[in-house]
């Protein structure tokens, strides 16, 4: 299998998916940061959704005449050009009909981007974040790293990976590694004692503990990192579910960034993202890196319907 490109370094192009509401306001964001920090031009997609089309035409038609623009997809275009304006010079626009996952990971593959970057959905009623539709298939599919944007656009000051010591969470400490070679790093891994609440052992915590702190210095030994930079990896072994753990630790710490691929030990491989890595992009504080394992992707998107 060739080595993926997003594991030679930053990212040399990238790709914004917007649906121009407010919750992707921070994505445009955090894309123009990224954009100019590692001098990669940016591709911006906005995707009209068939399905939508009469009750847009409709907005439209109840516009006066000088103020209605030709199309929808002119509307859409405005509407990013000027959302984009004062974040960057320059930037590829694109606006397509279609299936908006579907849309959104054939204009990376053409566009031959490493990077996704994408906004959340968000309950106001229960104060937590949630994949939507989109989103959730988008990972499903994409060959190619996805940063899902919570948080405002800062630089990150620390960068938790989240492992489960598998290949797929080998993938992901490599991405975050590559993408911000001079940002501290912190391999986290959470546990939960089998059947603790039946066990009368107080020491079971802490031989769990033992054998997670010896399987993660494995695991980084056994990376593709340079000496120097393992050497300045640091790594935490916790007791307790991980969306927990990595929630309190990175509201602790100010970490705006975690790292997980989106599948591993803790379920089989198949065509969903993990309910372990959903759990933590709904949990997490701040943005999400999901780093596919190449052959997941592959699964994926010939089970979306692509030969």
């Amino acid at each position: 299998m060739t080595e993926a490109s997003w594991t030679k370094g930053p990212p040399k192009k990238l790709l914004l998916a917007t649906d121009l509401s407010a919750r992707c306001d921070r994505a445009t964001d955090r894309a123009a940061l990224l954009s100019r920090q590692w001098q990669a031009p940016l591709h911006v997609l906005h995707v009209l959704n068939p399905a939508e089309r009469f009750i847009e035409q409709r907005q439209l038609d109840d516009l006066p005449s000088w103020r209605r623009p030709r199309d929808r997809k002119a509307l859409a275009e405005a509407r990013l050009r000027r959302d984009l304006a004062g974040h960057l010079d320059h930037f590829t626009l694109t606006v397509a009909e279609g299936d908006p996952a579907a849309m959104i990971d054939e204009v990376a593959r053409t566009e031959g981007c490493d990077l996704i970057i994408t906004g959340i959905a968000r309950d106001e009623t229960l104060g937590r974040y949630f994949l939507g539709a989109t989103v959730d298939r988008l990972i499903r599919r994409a060959t190619v790293p996805v940063l899902v944007v919570k948080a405002r656009a800062r630089s990150y000051q620390e960068i938790v990976i989240a492992t489960d010591f598998s290949e797929s969470s080998r993938h992901a400490l490599n991405a975050a590694a590559a993408f911000f070679p001079d940002t501290t790093l912190t391999l986290f891994h959470a546990f939960d004692v089998p059947m603790a609440a039946f066990l009368d052992d107080a020491g079971l915590q802490d031989q769990f503990r033992t054998m997670g702190q010896q399987a993660c210095d494995r695991f980084l030994a056994q990376s593709a990192l340079g000496e120097d930079r393992k050497r300045a990896v640091t790594t935490l072994v916790e007791y307790g579910r991980p969306e927990i753990m990595i929630r309190a630790y990175m509201e602790d710490r100010g970490a705006g960034l975690v790292c997980l691929g989106s599948h591993g030990r803790s379920g089989i491989l198949d065509v969903l993202i993990g309910s372990t890595a959903r759990k933590i992009v709904e949990f997490s504080p701040g943005d999400v890196l999901l780093v596919r394992e190449p052959r997941a992707a592959l699964i994926g998107r010939n089970a979306d319907g692509d030969a």
